[in-house]
């Protein structure tokens, strides 16, 4: 019974392999319906050599490969940069000093007079003002 069901199921899978039909291309696309000035196209895997097989496995393996080391690269890179959270509300760490706390501002006419001028080339850095001891 098993026998039977097998060389069923083998006979089927020939007779839709051959019931493919023919393919044409056409210009830049492919039918099954024959166009003018267009050209059979062999749809079967036996009509590729051992040597055109050969090329393919070690093309889809260059791939593979390539594909591996450029997400490896990517996981690198996105490891390296570690974004600030958005919800900080003190100044960035770039701008913090060494020990952590934000540099003390200078009090002084000076700093006062370039606030008025308004030069409007530099972004806006909200500080907290450090607590009075």
């Amino acid at each position: 019974m098993i026998g039977r069901i097998f060389v069923l199921g083998l006979w089927l899978a020939a007779g839709a392999a051959a019931a493919q039909g023919t393919v044409y291309r056409c210009g830049n696309e492919y039918s099954l319906a024959p166009c003018a000035q267009g050209k059979a196209v062999e749809t079967q895997s036996s009509a590729r050599s051992e040597a055109q097989r050969a090329e393919a496995v070690r093309v889809a393996a260059s791939e593979r490969q390539l594909a591996d080391d450029m997400a490896r690269d990517r996981r690198r890179a996105e490891a390296e940069h570690r974004p600030l959270g958005a919800g900080s509300l003190g100044p960035s760490r770039a701008a913090l000093p060494a020990h952590g706390k934000p540099a003390p501002a200078s009090k002084g006419k000076k700093k006062e007079k370039e606030k008025a001028k308004g030069s409007g080339s530099e972004d806006f850095v909200a500080v907290v003002p450090a607590a009075k001891s």
